[in-house]
């Protein structure tokens, strides 16, 4: 899946890199770990800090290392309160699913509601 169709379009980016991890909000809201060329290989929520996660996604070796498609090179992201993450990381994962068949190749688990 290209994260141009995610809806709601994640409306901020960044290099996945620790030179920019200052740079992104220690706020709540939902990310996606995207290539180079714009393949969404990861989908992920923040309850709480959406730099917390993107620190502990940098420290994960094979979060860094990437898949087939490639490997993470920019960090997307929207902000939103803590009551509403659940709901858009769920319908990011949906459209995700309708569209390859399958979760983005970094996604473990199916989270619950």
């Amino acid at each position: 899946m290209n994260v141009d169709r995610l809806r709601p379009a994640p409306g901020e980016r960044t290099e996945f890199a620790w030179s920019r991890h200052a740079a992104v909000p220690d706020q709540s809201g939902c990310y996606a770990l995207v290539t180079y060329g714009g393949n969404v290989l990861y989908l992920g929520l923040a309850t709480k800090s959406i730099r917390d996660r993107m620190g502990v996604h940098l420290d994960t070796p094979a979060k860094r290392k990437g898949c087939d498609l490639g490997a993470p090179f920019w960090f997307y992201y929207v902000v939103r309160p803590a009551n509403e993450v659940a709901r858009i990381e769920r319908g990011w994962m949906n459209q995700a699913i309708l569209e390859d068949g399958a979760m983005p190749p970094l996604n473990q688990v199916y989270s619950p509601i």
